[in-house]
This record gives structure tokens, C-alpha cells and sequence, in this order.
């Protein structure tokens, strides 16, 4: 069959059969009833009234005889909708004669031709018949003998001649309207007949009549189109396109040899443009094509999105149109590695389809989509916006791959030459109207012919994918698309790009099936910071290489990775601080009788369960849990002269000689800020004589050896002052090597106290007669009570503060030294020891002048105020009012 789609912008058209006298229906009538016929069209885009879609740009006439004469049978958007014969018969007569006779037999023709078409009899109205009409004043003339004869038959005065403009106006418009009406009409039924007949058989398709059956699914899809039945023709568009890609891989797989297909395959596929989505008119020109089984299937994809694309921008559904193309997409490329009669197409034909595709998708959804629609859906967007991008990434780079235009390759330039022969430039195209849009296909010619061209291209193209899936909160994709452009970098030398790129991307890993990807990126990383001497961030990569098993990875082995672990931490002259997830996975740990209350001398015991996902055995010189003070305490500095009263008030720090264990020169390597903080640390805003510290005490083990799996440690230690503690980090020491596992937090279930040794020491200060009275000397008692369980070291201090202006002796030989002003008396006493259970007991006598205590307003008679202010035994601080 001829192709009749010459037109780039011509689509199918309703036919309209004419007969008779054809002098009635020459080019300048059929002219003017074709601009009427495209007003109609154009009227309506939305199916709202019965017109066809615009595309049609007017009606199809044809001859009745060559309509008999033709024997190709002809598919259902080419098939009549309606026959009208034509006459301007003036004398009856003649009518009688010649006329009825030809009505007749025109109408006994159509019968036989069988049809839903109708038919119309067109009685024009000419000059003549307008004279004749007044000649016979009322007594029949031609148009009453018509009616007459063929009543129940459609017939139509057309006015040709008037002596009033408007009345030929009205004459045509009302004659446009009955055409376009009863074409609409008859091109319903044959879509609800023809759509009733393919359900009917759609179950029974042998293979070798699949064509046909594909062809008649997209002829009905096209007529639903032209009567704007978009929905219907959506459907049917949609269901041929996944019934051929069904079709397409049950062939595959069963490697079926089937006429159609080697048909297909035989037509050489010479251009491989990308549909044009914008301007969806340039695809009619595929059709005829499809029609007789000489398209190329590169070509039935083209077409049939393009008429996808074209029916969801008329539904406002823009949005899918990128899900629909991506599908499309994954269709051809599939087909044309599994298909081997298709695998004769020219290389990289498909690739380069692709990529232009994927452009003119994202372009046509931009330009297409009704805003609204697009803002409402723009998450969805979003997301089909970065796999198309990602798709043409791909297709890029295997086509950079193909033509040697990747780095350290060599460029093949006949290769090349082959592409671009098959690429069409838009300006090129006779008819083509889509000027607003941009040329994908000019672009890809242009990237192929200059290699640096190729490379700016790629890596813009690159960081616009990783951007658009950051932006769409696909992390998974982010994560495999950084990698491929690290490796680009890499090719390339460009060493510092590809870390930094890697180190960005890979910030993205999650755990959750991505461990291919996770090893194939985490080892270039590693790589490129070796090749830097990134010796840090190298240990820290390798550490999350070692924890992943080797499993069914070609080309991963962690007890490589732990071994050059342990030579750099044999070897390196500083410590370095890693996390130590997920090399180790932290359970539980339990205290020794699940105490929460300790002495100052019981020694915690603490039992830490881990996991441990290295590949073989790991040896740690020395194992910590580190417990920190709640609340820092402020210190102050002690003068040359000796203690001062305000001094002796505060706590004093004890600090803990951790000797080799202290990590004087070391710095964190792979621990994010966030989770790792120094607990030490000087208050700012304080005096220059004074400093903020945090008690610290360890819990330690030493030479552990941690074997893959579970392990328990058990870690002991003591406290060195009073207050309440909590768990603050876990550190394992192997080498140069010091894992860290933070555990700063608010659980209080993580805290213990550190309180005095109990029974303590019980301290009494009583005058003889029982007060204390101004004006007299009296005898007085300081007593030490040592508990069962505690004995007070000898040369143990003691400090005992009076309020006011008193004399204070001591009777008993014990080593002292007192301070006198006029506010207070203060004596520092040097105790002898004191054993379990004993007493210690210091007579004195005390002084207080009456005329101090009345200069005070006190009543010499009242009892005086003595504090006994702070009292100190070994490491134990009491404090006594």
C-alpha cells in the first residue's frame, strides 16, 4: 500500500466517498468545506463536542469508483464513514431519466459493499435550479421529486447560488456540521465494533498471527484518537505496547523462528531519531509503515510513544509521561540484546536513541504539563526526572565506551560516523513546526565529534544525577552514580576529585542491600586515598571494608583489608582514633551484681558484651570503659603560703596516673563530630586562678584477644572520688589503633554513685559541763570514733574551725598548728592512727571573752557558736556543721 503519510504533519483523515457530478465538487468547493471542516476540529481539543481531533486537518475525499476498484482491504480509520452522491438536476425530466436511475444504482452498490457507512444524497442548488424552481410555481419540482423517491434516505439541499450572502453561509456551515456529524456517527460504531471483536479474540492470538493483531490494536488506538475518545485510545496504545513486549520476550526465551519478526528484522534500520514529544504529528509518518510489517521495531517504540505522550498531555497526566518512556526505554534495550535476529542493528542505535529520548521526555513534560498538574505531582517528578537523567548517563557513557571517547581510550571514527549518520537534525526535516524546543539530536552529534566536548558533558551530566536523586531522597541511586563518576575521575587522574566525590556520595550508605555497591565504592575510595597518602582516612575506609563478609562479592577479601590494617598500625608513629562501628557492634553491658551504688574502696567489676565482625583474630593491649563525673567541679589554685580557708572548703582533684595508657599524641580518624567529644575542658569566662575539671576513672583489661563473633570482656577498676558517674566512651587499644565507642547520654540507667566507706568516721565536740559559756574557761572533748570497717591512717589532717574571738589550748600531745584573727580561730590537727573501732580523744579548753561576745550583742549567758568545719582522712572527704 502507498505510504499516504508524505506529510510530517498529516494524520489520518475521515474518507468521504462522492459520486455523480463531480463538476459540484471540484477543488475550490473542496476547498471551502475542508477550511470549514478544520474549524470544527480545532474547536474542540477535549472531546467535549463530536468532532475529530485536529491532527485530521480536514476530511479525506475519494471518488466512489476508485473507492470499488480498490481490493486492499483497508483498516478501520481508512475505511468510509460516509458515500454522498452529488446533482444539481434542474429539469425533471431529465431527473426521471437519467438521475433516479444512477440513485439507484448507487445505492445498490453500497449495499453490496457492505459497511456501517451512510449515505447522503446532495441536491445542490444552483442558479438553474433556482429558475426552474419558479418555472414550475408549486407543481413538483426535482428536490420534492427526490424526497419523494427516496424517502427514509438522507438528503441534503446545499445552496451553491442566493441572492443573500448570508443564506450561502448558513448553508454551508449547516452542510459542514451534517458531514462532520454523520462521519463521527458511523466512526463510533466501527470502534465499538471493531473494539468488541479484538476482546473477544485478544486470548487466542497464535504467534504467527500476532502481528496482525498488534497492527489492528494500534489502528483501533488511532481511530479512538481521531474521535478524541482519549481515554480509549490511551488504553489501547498502552495494552499494544505491552502485548509486543510480552510477545517480544516469550520469543526470547523460547527462541521461536515467526515470519513477522524476520520480517522486521530484514528492513534495515538507516535513522534512529528520537520521538519527537513535543510535536507529535512527526510520527504519523511511521505508520504506514507499521501497517504493512516493513517498520523497524526501533520505529514502532518511536511511534507508539509519541502517541503515548501525546494522549497524557491531553488528559493532563504530563507527569507519567517520563514513567512511560523509561518503561520504553528498558523495553528496546532489552529486546535488542535477547532478540539475536535484532541484534544485527547498527551499534550504538539504540544507545544513542535512548539518550536523545530521555532529554526530549524531561524537555516535553516541561513545556507540555499544565503547571498545576505538575506542582501536585512534582514529587513523583521528581523522581522519574533523576532516572531519566541516570538513564542517559548510562547511555552516554556506553556509548563513550563504544566510540572510544572515554579516558585513555582511542577514538573510532568510523564508528562514529555511523551514528551520526542515523541522526536527523530538526532543522533538516521538511514541514517540521517544533522550533522552540531543543535539537538532542544536533547535541549528540556534536558530543561525539569532539572527545573534551564528551568529558564536559559526562560530568555535568554526572553531578545534575547525584543532585536530582539527593534532591528526590534516593540515596541508593546517589550512592551508585557517585561511583561511576568517581571512576571517571579516576580514569582521568583527577586522584583528589574522584576522594572528594566518593567521600561525599558515600555518606549516603545505608546497610540495606547495598553491599556491592558498598564494596565497589568503598575500595575505590580506599584506593584514591592510598594513591593521596591520605594514610588517616585510609585506615578509616579499610576498617568498614574489613566488616563486611566476603559472601558471594567477586573480588572482596576483608582479611586483606585487617592485614593492612595491622601493618599500618605496627608501623605508624602516632595513635589514631577510630570508631569502631561497624568493625564492632556493641550488646550490652552488665555490672557485676547490677549494683548502682559503690564505696570508695569496692573495686567494679563490668561485664561488655560485643560483637566482632572482623575476618580473623584482632589482639587489644589494653581494653577501657571510661566513667565521667555527672557535673565538672571548679578548682581553686593554692597560694605559695600554704592552703587557705576557702581552699580548704573545696574537693580537691585526685588525679589518675594512667601512665602508657594516656593517648598523649593522638587524633580521631573517621569519628564524626557529632558523636565524639573530649570530656575535659577549662570553663571559659573563669578566673585566671582557677579551672574546670571532670573526674574520670577506668575500668581495664588487659591483652584481650577478640575472635569473630561474639565476645565478652570483663573490665575492673576503681573509683578516685566521691560523686556520680556515668559510661562516656568504651576504648580497645591494638597498636597505633584506638577504636572508640562513644556512649555519652542521658540513660540514667548508665550511672553509678561513688559514695563514702561506710560505717565512716564519727567526729563529737562537747564541753564538760555540757555548754558553752563566756567568760569561763572550760575543759572540752574533740573525739575521733574510727567504724568496724574503717581504720584513720596516721598523719590524717583534721580542721576544726571556731566562729568568733576565743583561746583555744590543747592538752594532749598531738601536732597542730593554730590561726587566730578577731573573726575566727582555726587549727589544723595532724592525727596519730587511728584502728578499727577505736576512739581518738583531744582534751582542750576554751576561752571566750565576755566582753567579745557583748560587744557582739550576745548575752554572755548564751551559748557560743563552734563549727567544726571540714575534717579530712585519707582519700575520704566528710564535711561536718
Amino acid at each position: 500500500r502507498p505510504n499516504t503519510y508524505t506529510d510530517v504533519n498529516m494524520g489520518p483523515k475521515p474518507t468521504i466517498t462522492y459520486h455523480d457530478d463531480r463538476a459540484l465538487l471540484n477543488a475550490a468547493m473542496q476547498k471551502r468545506l475542508q477550511n470549514r471542516l478544520k474549524q470544527l476540529q480545532s474547536s474542540s481539543k477535549d472531546g467535549s463536542s463530536n468532532t475529530f481531533s485536529a491532527f485530521c486537518d480536514g476530511f479525506k475525499f475519494v471518488s466512489f469508483e476508485s473507492h470499488q476498484r480498490s481490493n486492499s482491504e483497508q483498516c478501520i480509520f481508512e475505511k468510509p464513514l460516509l458515500h454522498t452522491f452529488w446533482n444539481a438536476t434542474s429539469d425533471v425530466e431529465e431527473y426521471r431519466l437519467r438521475t433516479k436511475p444512477q440513485i439507484v444504482q448507487w445505492l445498490s452498490d453500497i449495499e453490496k459493499l457492505g459497511g456501517c457507512a451512510e449515505c447522503l444524497v446532495v441536491f445542490c442548488i444552483t442558479a438553474e435550479v433556482r429558475a426552474a424552481k419558479k418555472k414550475v410555481k408549486g407543481q413538483g419540482d426535482v428536490e420534492e421529486r427526490l424526497r419523494n423517491d427516496f424517502k427514509g434516505r438522507v438528503i441534503v439541499a446545499f445552496r451553491l447560488s442566493s441572492s443573500n450572502d448570508n443564506r450561502l453561509a448558513d448553508s454551508l456551515q449547516s452542510f459542514t456540521n451534517i458531514l462532520n456529524d454523520m462521519c463521527f456517527s458511523c466512526m463510533e460504531q466501527l470502534t465499538e465494533a471493531e473494539a468488541k471483536q479484538l476482546s473477544n479474540s485478544k486470548d487466542e492470538i497464535p504467534l504467527p498471527n500476532f502481528y496482525s493483531f498488534l497492527v489492528r490494536q494500534i489502528n483501533l488506538a488511532v481511530a479512538f484518537e481521531m474521535i478524541l475518545h482519549n481515554s480509549d485510545a490511551l488504553e489501547y496504545f498502552n495494552a499494544a505496547s505491552c502485548l509486543l513486549e510480552v510477545t517480544l520476550s516469550r520469543i526470547a526465551k523460547t527462541n521461536e523462528s515467526v515470519v513477522w519478526l524476520d520480517r522486521i528484522a530484514s528492513n534495515p534500520c538507516t535513522s534512529w531519531d528520537y520521538p519527537s514529544l513535543i510535536e507529535t504529528n512527526y510520527s504519523w509518518k511511521y505508520l504506514p509503515a507499521i501497517e504493512d510489517g516493513s517498520c523497524p521495531l526501533l520505529h514502532i517504540r518511536t511511534f507508539l510513544l509519541s502517541r503515548q505522550a501525546r494522549l497524557l498531555f491531553a488528559l493532563d497526566k504530563g507527569w507519567n509521561v517520563s514513567q512511560t518512556c523509561i518503561s520504553t526505554l528498558h523495553a528496546m534495550s532489552r529486546e535488542r540484546k535477547e532478540l539475536k535476529v535484532l541484534q544485527a542493528m547498527p551499534v550504538g542505535a539504540v544507545e544513542s536513541w535512548a539518550y536523545m529520548t530521555c532529554f526530549e521526555a524531561i524537555q516535553a513534560i516541561m513545556m507540555q504539563s499544565n503547571p498545576d498538574s505538575l506542582m501536585s505531582a512534582a514529587s513523583s517528578f521528581l523522581h522519574v526526572r533523576a532516572e531519566l537523567w541516570d538513564y542517559a548517563h548510562e547511555k552516554l557513557r556506553t556509548l563513550g565506551v563504544l566510540c572510544g571517547l572515554m579516558p585513555k581510550d582511542n577514538c573510532k571514527t568510523e564508528l562514529i560516523k555511523t551514528i551520526q549518520s542515523g541522526i536527523t537534525k530538526r532543522a533538516e526535516l521538511a514541514g517540521f513546526k517544533e522550533q522552540s524546543s531543543e535539537d538532542h539530536g544536533q547535541n549528540l552529534i556534536s558530543l561525539l565529534q569532539n572527545q573534551q566536548a564528551f568529558k564536559t558533558s559526562y560530568l555535568t551530566l554526572g553531578e545534575m544525577v547525584i543532585g536530582a536523586y539527593k534532591h528526590a531522597g534516593r540515596k541508593r541511586m546517589a550512592f551508585k552514580a557517585g561511583s561511576m563518576m568517581a571512576e571517571f575521575h579516576k580514569d582521568l587522574g583527577l586522584w583528589v576529585e574522584a576522594e572528594q566525590l566518593l567521600s561525599d556520595v558515600c555518606s549516603y550508605y545505608s546497610e540495606d542491600q547495598w553491599s556491592h555497591l558498598f564494596i565497589k565504592a568503598y575500595s575505590l575510595l580506599a584506593e584514591c586515598q592510598n594513591k593521596l597518602q591520605m594514610e588517616d582516612k585510609y585506615v578509616s575506609t579499610m576498617v568498614l571494608l574489613a566488616s563486611v563478609p566476603a559472601l558471594n562479592i567477586i573480588g572482596h577479601d576483608p582479611v586483606i583489608w585487617m592485614d593492612k590494617i595491622m601493618q599500618i598500625s605496627k608501623k605508624s608513629v602516632y595513635q589514631k582514633l577510630l570508631s569502631w562501628e561497624p568493625l564492632m557492634v556493641l550488646n550490652k553491658i552488665v555490672l557485676q551484681g547490677n549494683k548502682t551504688v559503690y564505696s570508695i574502696k569496692d573495686e567494679i567489676i563490668a561485664e561488655v558484651d560485643l560483637k566482632y565482625n572482623g575476618p580473623k583474630e584482632m589482639k587489644v593491649a589494653i581494653a577501657s570503659m571510661t566513667y565521667s563525673a555527672v557535673s565538672s567541679v571548679l578548682i581553686k589554685q593554692t597560694s605559695p603560703s600554704g592552703p587557705t580557708t576557702a581552699a580548704k572548703s573545696e574537693l580537691e582533684e585526685l588525679n589518675l596516673d594512667n601512665g602508657a595508657d594516656t593517648l598523649s599524641h593522638s587524633r580521631p580518624i573517621g569519628m564524626s563530630s557529632k558523636r565524639y567529644r573530649s570530656l575535659d575542658g577549662g570553663g571559659s569566662g573563669r578566673s585566671s586562678d582557677s579551672k574546670q575539671k571532670v573526674f574520670e576513672f577506668y575500668l581495664t583489661n588487659r591483652q584481650v584477644v577478640l575472635q569473630p563473633g561474639h565476645n565478652k570482656i570483663i573490665l575492673s577498676g576503681k573509683a578516685n572520688a566521691l560523686g556520680q558517674y556515668t559510661r562516656s566512651k568504651i576504648s580497645l587499644k591494638s597498636g597505633s589503633l584506638d577504636f572508640i565507642l562513644p556512649l555519652l547520654d542521658d540513660d540514667n540507667s548508665t550511672m553509678i554513685s561513688i559514695e563514702p566507706c561506710k560505717p565512716g568516721v564519727a567526729v563529737s565536740f562537747d564541753s564538760d559541763i555540757g555548754v558553752f559559756l563566756a567568760g569561763y574557761p572550760l575543759m572540752c572533748t574533740l573525739s575521733f570514733q574510727a567504724g568496724s570497717g574503717t581504720a584513720i591512717p596516721s598523719k590524717s589532717k583534721a580542721i576544726v574551725t571556731f566562729i568568733g574571738a576565743c583561746e583555744v589550748k590543747l592538752l594532749a600531745p598531738v601536732k597542730h598548728t593554730a590561726t587566730n584573727d578577731e573573726n575566727q580561730t582555726e587549727i589544723l590537727l595532724e592525727l596519730p592512727e587511728v584502728l578499727p573501732s577505736a576512739t581518738l580523744s583531744i582534751p582542750l579548753t576554751v576561752f571566750v571573752p565576755a566582753a567579745c561576745v557583748i560587744t557582739n550583742g550576745i548575752d554572755p549567758l548564751n551559748e557560743v557558736p563552734i563549727v567544726l568545719a571540714l575534717c579530712v582522712f585519707n582519700t575520704c572527704v566528710h564535711r561536718f556543721m
